[in-house]
């Protein structure tokens, strides 16, 4: 019976893993004590997300005139606040005396500005159309990559303000810091199925998946960080649950007239959600012949180096919860 021998690391893989331990574990540091504090904590820590407008910019390797530029900050910025925006003017049109702004007015849910996005494809059109520097692949590419970093933006912040939006009584410390667990589940299933996929590929990957898009995935590490991921990611969904601190109603998995399969079906999504970010942006990096979009965690690369699976998986989350919560749960 052959055994199955991990790969030996030589000295690039090893500095390699060495680097990534450490951004991460500075990421997490950070990270951590934003998630758990919210409001505007999670809000400004969540600034960094938007430099990736920069980064999609830059990625083309083109110079554009300065109000193409300016203009695709304007559209990433105003979509990915709109959701924001579009909660509180509704909460006061409800009740103008006793309005009060907050960021937990989440509205129904992620979403656009119908208005600005036509708008937005009018005027990319007309740079396409009457400026040479900035062509109908451009117009295309900063419309779409744009909307997904708004989108990944909203719901980033979705998953943290949405559950205290539920409470009665949001102002308990009780239902403050309870609410923080379906945010960390929705980064539980991202870095763990990452990181499950990362330590599976380069010790036992030996098939290559998609060579042309992402060099380094294996079949191996892929299905190590879906099934390893999605497991620790229910564990963590049957823990909370147990000790009363449950996703949200709608994902209980205790209880009478618990839905226990919606939670164990998210678990198990949401990994694979993040592969399809994390594919999407390779093939973007490889269709611009980029390595990374950016350097700001060093071997990490850059944000949307970064971010790229938290984009999928944060939007996708917030249209499944948005359904069950709003009874459409039969669509998904």
């Amino acid at each position: 019976m052959n055994r199955i021998k991990p790969n030996e690391l030589d000295e690039k893989k090893k500095h390699s893993l060495v680097s990534r331990i450490v951004v991460a574990a500075l990421l997490i540091a950070v990270a951590v004590p934003c998630i758990f504090l919210g409001g505007w904590f999670w809000f400004a820590f969540l600034t960094i997300f938007l430099l990736a407008c920069f980064e999609m910019i830059h990625a083309t390797g083109k110079k554009y005139p300065i109000y193409v530029y300016a203009f695709a900050y304007v559209f990433v910025l105003a979509e990915a606040y709109w959701f924001i925006a579009k909660g509180n003017v509704e909460a006061y049109l409800a009740n103008p005396d006793g309005y009060s702004f907050s960021l937990s007015n989440t509205g129904e849910g992620i979403g656009v500005s119908v208005v600005f996005l036509v708008a937005s494809i009018i005027v990319y059109w007309a740079i396409a159309l009457f400026d040479h520097r900035f062509d109908l692949f451009d117009a295309v590419y900063f419309l779409a990559v744009g909307l997904l970093i708004s989108l990944g933006f909203q719901g980033l912040l979705f998953v943290r303000y949405f559950p205290l939006s539920l409470s009665d009584d949001s102002s308990s410390s009780f239902a403050y810091y309870g609410s923080v667990t379906l945010l960390l589940f929705v980064c539980i299933a991202t870095v763990m199925n990452d990181t499950w996929a990362y330590f599976v590929g380069i010790f036992f990957g030996r098939h290559k998946m998609i060579p042309a898009v992402s060099p380094n995935k294996t079949w191996e590490g892929f299905f190590g960080g879906w099934i390893l991921g999605g497991a620790t990611c229910l564990a963590f969904a049957l823990l909370t649950d147990y000790f009363g601190f449950p996703l949200l109603d709608s994902l209980a998995i205790f209880g009478a007239g618990s839905k226990w399969w919606w939670a164990v079906v998210l678990s198990f999504l949401l990994p694979l959600i993040g592969d399809v970010g994390d594919l999407t942006f390779s093939l973007i990096k490889r269709h611009f012949g980029i390595k990374d979009f950016g350097f700001i965690f060093l071997a990490h690369g850059g944000v949307l180096d970064r971010a790229d699976s938290f984009t999928f998986t944060a939007m996708f989350t917030a249209v499944f919860v948005s359904l069950l919560n709003s009874g459409l749960g039969f669509l998904l």
